[in-house]
């Protein structure tokens, strides 16, 4: 499951931000924002985000990025989106992925947060019900889906079960985000 003491060793210069309590991680991250744009593509992780939620799951791969847009996966990660030009591992569906069941330990999802931002990505809002169906057929049993966006998804507890909530905080005028956390039931 999570490891928070191995999160805090990666990043010891940072304030400890995360707690356990009844076997859930909480916490809030504070993670400066980058102005300067890599691509011309709307949308990216904040700066540090991966590297902050691989260091709380370190033992999790393969792992397999939903909605992965500009992310860079590292070995053992695969990357969809359903937008050609962003050259994901797997270009598909997310409502529809082409995976063998319980496939995946860990699952990052950054999905677009409503119709304006589905719209600036050029693409229909995705059935969130759907997907979360789907990620949990990929998902190995005891698995983990880190689920960033502005709201909690409604999820089915038959599914998954929520151990963890994350507060994500980049910069003034920025929405304040959370980070879900559940395990495949």
């Amino acid at each position: 499951m999570f490891d928070i003491d191995n999160y805090h060793r990666v990043f010891n210069k940072y304030p400890k931000c995360l707690m356990e309590s009844d076997g859930r991680v909480y916490g809030f991250f504070f993670i400066g924002n980058y102005y300067k744009r890599k691509t011309e593509f709307y949308g990216a992780y904040p700066p540090s985000y991966l590297k902050r939620i691989r260091a709380l799951f370190p033992d999790h791969s393969p792992a397999l990025h939903v909605f992965g847009g500009v992310a860079e996966p590292e070995e053992e990660e695969i990357k969809i989106d359903i937008n050609p030009l962003l050259k994901p591992t797997v270009c598909c569906n997310a409502q529809q992925l082409p995976f063998k069941d319980e496939t995946y330990k860990i699952v990052y999802s950054d999905p677009p947060y409503g119709p304006t931002e589905a719209k600036k990505y050029g693409f229909k809002l995705p059935n969130i019900r759907l997907v979360l169906r789907e990620l949990r057929r990929v998902t190995q049993k005891d698995g983990i889906l880190v689920w960033l966006d502005t709201r909690m998804p409604i999820f089915r507890k038959k599914d998954w079960l929520l151990i963890g909530a994350i507060g994500l905080f980049t910069g003034t005028n920025r929405v304040i985000r959370l980070i879900s956390i559940f395990q495949a039931n």
